[in-house]
């Protein structure tokens, strides 16, 4: 059977060795630049779900940030330390004689 196929085979196709070689590497080539552009577009689509993510991060990450200035702002405020520092810690408003006033340059 095989020599039959054979016998078909040479008489259809009719390709030297050399042609056959030749025929190869085109496909190899071809296969290899096909490949090759499918995953450029792969890592392409893939690095922008990456940037969507880290987009969608860093609004998260900002909301926290302007949450977090917010607070500091009202653990510094002056209102806030004088109530602490007279409730809490039971400090009494400084008299005239106390106060002292420092010039800068």
């Amino acid at each position: 059977m095989s020599s039959k196929w054979r016998r078909l085979a040479k008489s259809q196709f009719r390709l030297s060795a050399r042609e056959i070689r030749i025929a190869l590497g085109f496909f190899i080539l071809f296969g290899t630049g096909a490949m090759a552009f499918v995953w450029s577009n792969v890592k392409m689509i893939q690095q922008s779900y990456d940037y969507q993510a880290h987009a969608t991060e860093r609004k998260k990450l900002l909301k926290i940030n302007q949450r977090l200035k917010l607070e500091v702002e009202s653990l510094r405020s002056l209102s806030r330390v004088r109530s602490i520092a007279l409730g809490r810690l039971g400090m009494k408003e400084p008299t005239a004689p106390q106060l002292v006033t420092i010039f800068l340059k």
